[in-house]
């Protein structure tokens, strides 16, 4: 293939029928790809946030010697009940990563009463950006291969 000034030769020149072809087949692929990631992305995010519950593994601020002294050195994991909480949904072109325990707002940004924050559904973004990013660019290869 020609780099720089060289010419292309004809054989490394796709021709308006391979292209609109190559389009076609990427439209198709598309819809089917996007939909695997947003399940595959979204199982991770859900994934990595129940794993960080219990541990320091988002690097979040030690408990006091109180809450250690009541339930352990696990942040976040006293009843269980956080971590089960965590789910996901996929629709044809998003997901959602959530939970409805309203405890969890309280954990994740802090409160004036003291909770510092412990990030855990965006303690699992920014962990598991890169996974993501390589899911998303692995699935563009596949779209657009010839």
């Amino acid at each position: 293939m020609g780099l720089g000034t060289e010419p292309l030769a004809k054989e490394d020149v796709m021709d308006l029928l391979q292209f609109a072809a190559a389009m076609a087949k990427a439209a198709a692929m598309s819809d089917i790809v996007i939909h695997e990631d947003l399940e595959k992305g979204a199982k991770i995010l859900k994934d990595s946030a129940q794993d960080a519950i219990g541990t320091y593994k988002f690097g979040w601020p030690p408990l006091g010697p109180d809450a250690v002294a009541r339930h352990g050195d696990t942040p976040l994991l006293e009843t269980g009940a956080l971590k089960g909480s965590i789910e996901y949904e996929v629709g044809a072109t998003d997901a959602w990563v959530g939970t409805n325990d309203y405890k969890a707002k309280w954990q994740e940004f802090g409160t004036s009463r003291g909770i510092p924050p412990r990030p855990v559904l965006g303690g699992a973004v920014t962990h598991e950006a890169g996974k993501i990013e390589e899911l998303v660019v692995a699935s563009a290869a596949k779209i657009f291969k010839p």
